[in-house]
């Protein structure tokens, strides 16, 4: 044999053994992929379908009202960067990849604040998960039993093994330094403050044992005048004290006043044992957001929460039939509502 022909076949070799080496090599990512698809559903599916959210600009702070079913899941893009996660959802499937599909979407890592409004499954599902795939820096939990259920044990039990401080939600004092969240400073100040449950009944020490809803975590958060309220499921009750409250002038040493409220996260999903009349019209409502999942058993929201929004010249978006509902507000003081739709 020749010399050309010889090396000819060694060229042929080569290439041979080439081929077959990154076939194997295909073969191999395609077995690992399936592995990995298989071994961490969890991780994979929460990154395929994200919804279209776009990004938070300079100096913008965005409210997220996530389409989370019969449930609530507020998200909130802080002005200096920072996140805050109110509810979680029913803690579905469903819900769940909604959830995540939407963090991952913002390209979110890490939550500041997590705060749980009260102890039913519509609103805390969710936040195991959350935990498990999430950074979660700090929680607040809601004055109740920390084991009214099997699945809020669970819930509990993961908040303790990632390790997550956490304190049960309360207006700031001299007693509660963590409660501060407002930021006064830089460039773009916040007021971000618990207006509910009592201080002295979170130093008590006492535990609601019923009716959850009246237990409900309020909060107010403020941006250069455009300002928001985030009820939970607070019946009527709770707006009454609200109300009686900011006539004292108790707000006042937190920055707070409830009578400019333009943005209002509806309380309980649009039921009629919340949004009072006197309530809308106190607060001075502008947009209103109603949390609910569709043709759900409750019939939430009601028609006659509905009416009173509509008296009081409220704008009303729903995530079962608007889906996602995102509110930007700008240092300039004026904020806009985008929903992402079904």
């Amino acid at each position: 044999m020749g010399y050309a022909s010889e090396k000819e076949q060694v060229e042929k070799k080569k290439k041979n053994i080439q081929r077959k080496l990154i076939w194997l090599s295909v073969v191999l990512g395609v077995v690992l992929a399936l592995c990995t698809a298989f071994s961490m559903a969890d991780s994979w599916v929460y990154r395929v379908g994200t919804p279209d959210t776009g990004t938070r600009n300079e100096g913008e702070l965005r409210i997220h009202f996530i389409d989370v079913g019969q449930g609530d899941a507020t998200l909130v893009e802080l002005p200096d960067g920072k996140t805050m996660l109110v509810d979680g959802g029913n803690g579905t499937s469903t819900s769940n990849t909604a959830l995540l599909r939407y963090f991952h979407a913002l390209d979110i890592d890490t939550i500041d604040y997590l705060f749980l409004t009260h102890a039913d499954i519509d609103h805390y599902g969710g936040l195991t998960t959350v935990l498990e795939q999430k950074t979660v820096l700090r929680a607040f939990l809601p004055l109740t039993m920390e084991t009214p259920s099997t699945s809020y044990e669970k819930f509990f039990a993961t908040l303790m093994q990632e390790e997550c401080p956490y304190s049960y939600a309360c207006p700031p004092n001299s007693e509660h330094p963590e409660m501060k969240l407002s930021v006064t400073d830089g460039a773009y100040p916040y007021t971000l403050v618990v207006l509910y449950p009592y201080i002295q009944t979170v130093d008590s020490g006492e535990k609601v044992k019923s009716d959850d809803n009246a237990s409900s975590v309020v909060i107010w958060l403020d941006y250069q005048g455009t300002s928001a309220l985030l009820t939970g499921d607070s019946p009527s009750e709770t707006e009454t004290l609200l109300m009686r409250d900011s006539r004292l002038g108790l707000h006042e040493r937190y920055g707070v006043d409830i009578t400019s409220t333009e943005i209002l996260k509806t309380a309980h999903h649009g039921s009629n044992l919340s949004s009072s009349a006197g309530f809308l019209e106190y607060i001075g409502v502008k947009t209103a957001v109603i949390s609910c999942g569709e043709n759900n058993a409750y019939h939430h929201p009601s028609s006659e929460t509905l009416a009173r929004l509509q008296t009081v010249g409220a704008q009303t978006y729903r995530t079962d039939t608007d889906g996602s509902v995102i509110i930007t507000a700008l240092s300039a003081g004026t904020y806009s509502v985008q929903t992402l739709g079904k």
